[in-house]
């Protein structure tokens, strides 16, 4: 043991003796200028090495960690001492090179973090249970609500029982919910519903929550599910609708209303995540919309609502004692020394540097009104003339429609809600980004996105081998994170910026990687159009294509007892092309084999998007006629009435245009490919891997074309009596 001790004193003593100082190397006394935005660390020595004749590297481990560095006229050593300072890295002379590397206190503090918050999360769970148990046995007026939001220094479950009581899960019960039964309390959160069920968990139940195991509640329970609670509401999305007819103002209109009454067939799929502070659940059933005052009509074959999400629950508080958070929040400067460091007004004009515009690219789907840090860093440091140091990552966004930037000091406020800021002595202006360890696990390397972006930039389109490539390298975790609850339906924009269509990956990882395990030889045969037997796969591929068969949660067959016929609409093609037609399980054929093929849809136009300067977007999309493709005795439209609904599309957009009269217009044209998947009895599953491109369209054009259409046909007139 004495033996032990002394060689790792001896270690520890010969790492410290590794540790350099660069301001002792003469070539690294020279000033320089660097300009570099979300640049790996691998690269940003490389650009040092080549202006000072010095050879730096860093660690393969850390070589495709990101930083933006604006910094003008510095002493090159000092800015490397900085970033080594930023990450908590050092810097060693190994041989002819200084390495960037990381310390063992570094990597072991990190983990550290790391542990506690796996462990956290069950705990923090489990207080959100106890939380909704406590609001259901005992609501609070809506005076104590307010009241409720944590002070500086409260235990880290305040956080949570805030966010539990914010949702007022007792709204969730029909017992309360007819105290106060008017239009307004019909619309009821699924985030409620959740809560409400999460407080009536059988004791097993909760185990098995815990525990990672998928569990389910339903009105009708199949076999393993948990019978719903009595009293429970159903979501405003799972009851559907009640029209009736009023008077108003003298003039009888149509109205709608939620459903009053609950679905009768309806449930939800609950799961706690290996990782993440979060619960992803589905609810899904049949809702029935009904006319007021004619409740006596044969009601239609129901149709199957799916409604996925995620509900977040806090977790940082219950780190945030954490000897390395505590460390970087006392490192970090407060804000009330920010007034004698940085100027009051930003620059408005450089002759010596183009200004950085936060402008998005006219055929960006990135909304406008979101910003990368990096992006906004670097207007900071130009209309500063500050030098600023900061890691980055794709995934660091955040909302800039309230940023003025004319005031330095409100960007770097709007920066510090998701980060810590220094501002030392020198000037120089450091961010770290606040829980990075966990960002850095899904952050996508440049070496994958850049090249993706050049190519956007020069066809306007990317080819399908592109985002099979980038999707077959991403690991599991990145695959979790980047993939959308329900894979359609939320849009995935806010999650990562890139110069591409980043929606046709996230929305299609699972078939992009089924299609990354083929042989390039397998994917030339697909191109063909026709099926090919799953039988010829090899096991990993299977294994892939069972992924890319399989929903995110279980079918609704597996939830409730289903003894009808419904009707269920593709998703995902509504997402793709605008419309799907509704499809019903009674019209559906058995599969014989489980199979796969790829249908290539050539490019058309698909929509018009109206863009305000806010972000804010209206779409209108148009109508072919395969789409109506899967109804039953759906006939071919004849010319009349194609160029009525044309003629009504044109108004639509024109008017709409009238109403935003700030608003640009695009014709957005879109093509792709659909990847199909059956095994039997009768599974399926469609990938719709499509990208989309815009068109600044002049409005005059379109109201040209609108009077061409409306112009009488001469020959038609003159067959007229």
């Amino acid at each position: 043991m004495r033996w032990l001790g002394l060689c790792l004193c001896i270690t520890l003593l010969q790492s410290a003796v590794a540790q350099v100082t660069l301001a002792d190397e003469p070539r690294l006394k020279q000033n320089i200028t660097l300009w570099l935005k979300m640049e790996p660390l691998r690269d940003v020595l490389r650009t040092v090495s080549r202006q000072t004749g010095v050879s730096l590297r860093c660690q393969d481990a850390i070589q495709h960690e990101k930083v933006s560095i604006f910094v003008e006229n510095r002493p090159a050593h000092e800015i490397l001492t900085q970033l080594a300072s930023l990450f908590r890295y050092a810097w060693r002379k190994d041989e002819d090179a200084y390495v960037l590397y990381v310390p063992n206190e570094t990597r072991q503090q990190e983990e550290s973090v790391m542990r506690a918050a796996r462990e956290a999360r069950k705990r923090a769970l489990q207080d959100v249970i106890r939380f909704a148990r406590e609001a259901l046995q005992n609501p609070p007026n809506e005076a104590d609500i307010q009241k409720l939001r944590p002070r500086e220094g409260a235990p880290p479950q305040e956080w949570n029982r805030q966010l539990v009581y914010w949702y007022r899960p007792w709204n969730a019960l029909h017992k309360y919910a007819l105290q106060q039964m008017d239009d307004a309390s019909l619309w009821l959160w699924e985030d409620s519903v959740l809560l409400a069920l999460l407080a009536q968990l059988p004791p097993q139940a909760e185990r098995a929550l815990l525990n990672g195991h998928l569990i389910g509640f339903s009105t009708r329970p199949a076999t393993g599910i948990y019978p719903m609670p009595e009293g429970m509401r159903a979501p405003q999305y799972l009851r559907g609708s009640e029209v009736y007819e009023e008077i108003v103002d003298g003039v009888k209109t149509i109205s709608s209303r939620p459903a009053r009454n609950d679905p009768e067939f309806w449930g939800v799929w609950i799961r706690f995540p290996e990782r993440g502070n979060y619960i992803e659940y589905e609810f899904l059933g049949f809702p029935r919309s009904i006319m007021i005052g004619y409740e006596d009509r044969p009601p239609p074959e129901p149709e199957l609502r799916r409604m996925p999400h995620r509900f977040v629950f806090h977790l940082a508080p219950y780190v945030s004692d954490h000897p390395w958070i505590a460390q970087w929040r006392a490192w970090a400067t407060p804000p009330k020394e920010w007034e004698t460091r940085v100027p009051e007004r930003a620059l408005t004009q450089r002759d010596d540097r183009p200004k950085p515009s936060l402008e998005r690219d006219e055929t960006s789907e990135y909304p406008s009104h979101i910003v990368n840090s990096a992006d906004l860093l670097e207007w900071f440091a130009w209309s500063t003339r500050m030098p600023v140091i900061a890691e980055s990552f794709r995934t660091d966004n955040l909302h800039a429609s309230r940023i003025n930037l004319h005031a330095p000091r409100g960007v770097l406020s709007a920066l510090s809600g998701q980060s810590w800021i220094r501002i030392d002595e020198s000037g120089y202006v450091l961010r770290r980004v606040e829980w990075y360890w966990g960002q850095r696990l899904v952050e996508l390397p440049e070496d994958w996105l850049r090249p993706l972006e050049r190519r956007f930039a020069e066809q306007r389109w990317l080819d399908l081998e592109d985002y099979i490539t980038l999707a077959g390298r991403m690991n599991e975790l990145q695959v979790r994170y980047y993939e959308p609850p329900g894979r359609v339906d939320l849009s995935p924009a806010t999650n990562i910026s890139v110069k591409f269509p980043i929606a046709t990956l996230v929305q299609n990882l699972r078939g992009l990687r089924f299609l990354a395990s083929l042989s390039a030889l397998q994917r030339r045969q697909l191109l063909s159009g026709e099926w090919m037997p799953a039988n010829t796969l090899t096991i990993p591929q299977r294994q892939r294509f069972q992924e890319a068969l399989e929903e995110q949660f279980p079918p609704p067959e597996r939830l409730m007892v289903i003894d009808f016929a419904y009707q269920f609409t593709d998703r995902g093609r509504m997402k793709a092309l605008g419309s799907a037609p509704s499809l019903s399980t009674a019209n559906l054929q058995p599969v014989d084999a489980p199979a796969f093929r790829l249908q290539f849809y050539p490019e058309r136009p698909s929509r018009y998007d109206l863009l305000s300067p806010s972000g804010v977007s209206s779409s209108t999309y148009l109508h072919f006629d395969d789409d109506h493709r899967g109804l039953e005795g759906a006939s071919e439209l004849t010319e009349s009435l194609r160029k009525e609904r044309e003629q009504w599309q044109l108004r639509y957009v024109l008017d709409l245009l009238k109403q935003r009269a700030d608003g640009r217009l695009y014709l957005v044209h879109t093509q792709g490919y659909a990847l199909e998947l059956q095994a039997p009895p009768a599974q399926r599953k469609t990938y719709y891997i499509f990208q989309h491109r815009s068109t600044p369209i002049d409005p005059r054009t379109l109201e040209a074309q609108l009077k061409s259409e409306e112009k009488p046909d001469e020959d038609t007139q003159t067959e007229r009596p």
